[in-house]
């Protein structure tokens, strides 16, 4: 009940929650339906982590794919959190927990999250431009740009719908309904984006399949897009780039790249990318702003006491 409580209090998304849940059954039924909390040691939790991590990837249909770390990280985190809450409600006498070894953790700066210099991310606006021949790309090309510009998840992003898109006070402004937390937002969009969000919709967006008709992104067969749709994008606009900017991204990059960029040309403030993004703290934002070398450097530079005009 705890947890649905935060739930309904909006400090926990129901997203969050279900992924808790799954956690924990499957943590069950490694452990074995049966089985008491107090039998388990560390080494017995330990195992049943590295057993997880060595299971397919329910996310690939094929079985080929174990899981990553972030996932089995994730895995073990919702099971430390099982055995606290049991812990403090006395339902178990000892926590093994902190005896553990197998702690999974993500590489500190993975290149699939960092952002994108200014370099890089202006070639995936601009490079797709000089091919823009199908409708396909025209979305492709329209899904980048939106992501670059608002800094919105990819979740987000395939929630949107047609009529999301509105004026308001004579700026444009991108609704997004269901954002973390279920905490809605609006962001504003530029009025070349705008444009060429009316150009899909009126020229290249496909006819919808039932059921999708207000969704603004849709695949070739009409259907809303999903946030694998839009990793595939990525991909797809990474092999565009030239070779001297290349580099592989995924949407949450583009997410940093947007909140890291703003700041360093000092486009906005960040308490202003706290709005943008959605966040419900700076120190959260705080974890989206990546350095860029080139920036800070220009930045020393460009010091009025102190710069290489002085």
């Amino acid at each position: 009940m705890s947890l649905q409580r935060r739930v309904a209090g909006g400090s926990m998304s129901v997203n969050t929650l279900n992924t808790y849940l799954r956690d924990v059954n499957d943590f069950v039924r490694l452990a074995g339906v049966g089985t008491v909390l107090d039998s388990l040691t560390h080494n017995d939790v330990d195992d049943i982590v590295v057993v997880y991590s060595q299971e397919p990837d329910r996310r690939y249909k094929n079985g080929e794919h174990t899981k990553s770390v972030g996932i089995t990280a994730r895995f073990r985190q919702s099971v430390a959190g099982f055995f606290t809450f049991c812990e403090r409600n006395t339902f178990l006498r000892r926590n093994p927990i902190p005896d553990t070894v197998v702690r999974p953790r993500q590489p500190e700066a993975s290149d699939h999250r960092r952002a994108l210099t200014l370099e890089t991310a202006l070639a995936a606006i601009t490079t797709p431009n000089a091919g823009l021949v199908t409708a396909l790309a025209h979305r492709n090309h329209l899904i980048v740009r939106l992501l670059l510009e608002t800094g919105v998840r990819n979740s987000e992003m395939c929630n949107i719908n047609i009529g999301d898109v509105a004026e308001r006070d004579g700026d444009m402004w991108v609704h997004v309904r269901h954002g973390k937390g279920d905490k809605a937002r609006s962001v504003p969009i530029t009025a070349g984006t705008h444009a060429l969000i009316n150009n899909y919709v009126t020229s290249s967006r496909p006819e919808a399949a039932p059921g999708d008709g207000d969704a603004l992104f849709l695949s070739v067969n009409g259907r809303r897009l999903t946030p694998r749709d839009v990793q595939n994008v990525c991909k797809k606009i990474v092999n565009t780039l030239p070779y001297s900017v290349r580099r592989d991204f995924t949407p949450h990059a583009l997410r940093h790249t947007m909140a890291t960029l703003a700041l360093a040309h000092g486009s906005a403030d960040i308490t202003v990318i706290q709005r943008i993004l959605g966040h419900s703290s700076l120190a959260v934002t705080g974890k989206y702003l990546d350095e860029i070398r080139g920036e800070l450097v220009r930045a020393v530079n460009d010091n009025p006491l102190t710069g290489s005009t002085h």
